[in-house]
């Protein structure tokens, strides 16, 4: 059980910051109409950067805290698969 949630520790470790710069780079608005604000870029942005952010911290954490020797192999998986889905859901916010 161990090696599996330090697998799962280090393939959310590498997924969740690739995601993070992917949501930066896609949707940071370049350019808004001056009439209008950017904020349906920029929640897409929080959304991929802050949410992945948000996950895999939490998914880390819960992993090893308070698990008295056992870890929780299973919380890795379950952050990686909604680090996956904070994709599409920006770019459904985005529009």
């Amino acid at each position: 059980m161990k090696g599996l949630a330090v697998l799962g520790a280090v393939l959310i470790s590498l997924l969740a910051p690739t995601v993070m710069v992917y949501g930066l780079m896609a949707f940071t608005p370049t350019s808004c109409p001056p009439a209008t604000t950017c904020a349906a870029g920029q929640w897409a942005m929080v959304v991929a950067a802050g949410g992945s952010a948000l996950v895999w911290a939490v998914s880390v954490v819960g992993t090893w805290a308070g698990a008295r020797g056992r870890p929780r192999a299973w919380a890795p998986y379950v952050g990686m698969t909604f680090v996956c889905a904070l994709v599409p859901l920006a770019g459904a916010i985005a529009g």
